[in-house]
């Protein structure tokens, strides 16, 4: 038997079509997950070649929007940032909810449930659910400078916020723009330690406008993925990781710009959020984002 199904891609952290991040987004909601198996979700992934595809499923609890599984090309992933921007905002569409306001969405996915909210200027934004941090070995924190070609201005580290990123910062954005990895010598690196890949990040600072990065993100090449244009949960390990090193005190926004090596221009919004009577932490992240293809599929 065919199922057919609502299908969009959506540009995500940019207004401005073909500028951003695109992820595939296949409207589940009407269909019962069982009735759809992993290897023709991972089949449609590998078709549309993007670095992630997602599906929209029935939650499993009422209280919850949807259910949303991520895939990239080779395998299926617990989180991911862009694709969960992106996919709210085809879920919007899809419910006819678009002009009903600001509100929050609870996402469920392979790391629990996540909080989104729709704001009054139509952005949308997610609380990471999980940034944890790890040190990482001396050997292999030279050997992933080495394989990108940089001088740590700070320890990197590794955070674990869905995916397991190493973050490393550098002296300003113009480095972080310049660089050329040795991607051979990055996927030894990667595959040795078992990481998702490397953050890099440097101040564009102008000492008037806030904290401001430039970012990028790469990616161990077995996904199938050399760097991604514009990366939410990577934008989450930056705001872990800048915590972690600075120790804000106070609510904190961070604007990180990323894509320009790749003829994007990928605006993130983040957000270090400290709760004066708790004291405890929570990291935002979010942006425009923008539908570039309506149709439909079939499996």
């Amino acid at each position: 038997m065919t199922i057919t199904v609502p299908f969009k891609q959506i540009d995500v952290f940019t207004a401005v079509p073909f500028k951003g991040n695109p992820v595939a987004v296949v409207n589940f909601l009407e269909t019962p997950e069982a009735e759809v198996t992993t290897q023709q979700l991972q089949s449609i992934a590998k078709w549309t070649n993007l670095s992630e595809t997602t599906f929209l499923f029935a939650p499993s609890n009422k209280e919850y929007n949807y259910k949303l599984r991520i895939f990239t090309p080779a395998a299926e992933l617990p989180f991911a940032g862009h694709p969960t921007i992106g996919s709210c905002r085809a879920y919007l569409e899809f419910t006819n909810q678009l002009n009903s306001g600001p509100q929050t969405i609870l996402q469920e996915c392979g790391v629990g449930i996540v909080p989104l909210k729709f704001d009054e200027e139509g952005k949308i934004s997610f609380q990471a659910k999980k940034t944890e941090v790890e040190e990482i070995s001396r050997e292999t924190a030279s050997d992933y400078a080495k394989a990108l070609g940089i001088h740590a201005i700070e320890p990197p580290k590794l955070l674990q916020v869905g995916p397991a990123w190493v973050v490393y910062l550098v002296s300003n954005a113009e480095a972080v723009i310049d660089l050329n990895p040795d991607f051979n010598f990055l996927k030894q690196v990667s595959d040795k330690a078992g990481h998702t890949g490397v953050i890099l990040a440097g101040s564009k600072n102008d000492g008037n406008s806030g904290e401001q990065y430039e970012m990028r993100a790469f990616y161990c090449p077995t996904i199938s993925v050399l760097e991604d244009p514009v990366c939410g949960s990577g934008c989450v390990a930056l705001l872990r990781y800048l915590q972690e090193i600075k120790n804000y005190q106070k609510t904190t926004l961070v604007n990180v710009t990323q894509g320009i090596r790749l003829c994007r221009d990928g605006h993130l919004r983040g957000r270090i959020e400290i709760d004066e009577k708790t004291s405890q932490i929570s990291y935002h992240v979010g942006g425009d984002a923008v539908t570039v293809i309506n149709g439909q599929i079939s499996i």
